[in-house]
């Protein structure tokens, strides 16, 4: 007959076991009792329910949150990176390692690949694993900064990857924005640039970045606002960018005037993409993320973890 041990030995067994980590020759000079019951004990907390063993596959818990963001945000593909770690390098490694595999999946022949720039883009583009793909294009969706300390690295994103894939590039050496619509006008009127958006616009997969939007941003610190401008911005409910276009918190366009002096692809032509990808991670990107999603503007999401429980949160 089996013998049957009370409740409050068992949780002292289980403890030193489980909590305290000690060995069951350990526990049993501790208890005065034999190692094999110890072995009686734990196995008897388990049967009775006091110990219940959990298994969490991480990447078990990432294959679950992606099918909800892809549930809730009628997403066509979604992917979620682990973010155990506070170095958003290591996270930006692991959204750069993932956009790769998911670049890999959808490329083929014919390919037109629109890109933005960034450190996030720059990541992607130093991981692309070399490989063929016949009669691609990769083209630069939006323009970029032209100060050497906020280098955004266009060109040299479209080109790293454009060799990785021995695909032709296609760049867009021009300013984010410029001082007034007429000046973009005449600047779109060359036809080296004109036929560089009409790529854009015919891209069937764009992949960029989300940023934030605040005195910290890029945008903000290569100086094509003025402090003035930076705060009324705020005041209208300014959170982020996607290709240099503001968007407040309900996806919508923040500024017209801004708007109509921004060179590069326009929203909407982001929307009709077959996958219009965003990759962004890490705290300070969620409202502009969550703003993206609001104004439908990708179809596709690679993120982190935490991101990934927040968006399911509201």
């Amino acid at each position: 007959m089996k013998t049957r041990y009370k409740s409050t030995i068992l949780v002292e067994a289980a403890k030193f076991y489980y909590e305290h980590q000690l060995s069951q020759l350990e526990i049993s000079k501790k208890m005065g009792v034999s190692r094999p019951t110890v072995s009686r004990l734990l196995q008897q907390a388990r049967n009775t329910g006091i110990v219940r063993i959990e298994i969490t596959d991480p990447s078990e818990v990432g294959t679950q949150l992606e099918s909800a963001l892809v549930d809730k945000f009628n997403l066509k593909k979604v992917v979620v990176v682990p973010n155990d770690t506070t170095d958003k390098g290591i996270i930006k490694k692991r959204l750069g390692k993932a956009a790769v595999l998911l670049i890999d999946q959808l490329i083929s022949d014919g390919t037109v690949l629109g890109i933005s720039w960034g450190t996030t883009m720059q990541e992607i583009a130093r991981q692309i694993r070399p490989r063929r793909v016949k009669d691609m294009v990769v083209v630069q969706l939006n323009g970029g900064i032209s100060r050497a300390e906020f280098d955004t690295h266009a060109s040299e994103i479209a080109k790293t990857i454009g060799e990785g894939y021995k695909a032709i590039p296609y760049y867009m050496p021009l300013p984010a924005i410029v001082d007034n619509a007429n000046l973009k006008k005449v600047i779109l009127s060359d036809k080296n640039i004109s036929r560089t958006l009409e790529l854009g616009r015919k891209a069937n997969i764009a992949m960029f970045t989300v940023g934030s939007f605040g005195y910290d941003s890029v945008l903000v610190k290569a100086d094509y606002f003025e402090p003035e401008e930076v705060d009324d911005l705020l005041q209208s409910g300014a959170v982020g960018d996607i290709c240099s276009r503001i968007l407040k918190a309900d996806g919508t366009i923040c500024s017209k005037n801004l708007n109509s002096r921004t060179i590069g692809i326009e929203l909407e032509e982001l929307k009709k993409k077959q996958y219009s990808i965003a990759v962004a991670g890490s705290k300070e990107k969620l409202a502009a993320i969550k703003a993206g999603l609001k104004g439908k503007w990708f179809n596709c999401l690679i993120t982190d973890e935490w991101i990934a429980t927040e968006l399911l949160r509201d």
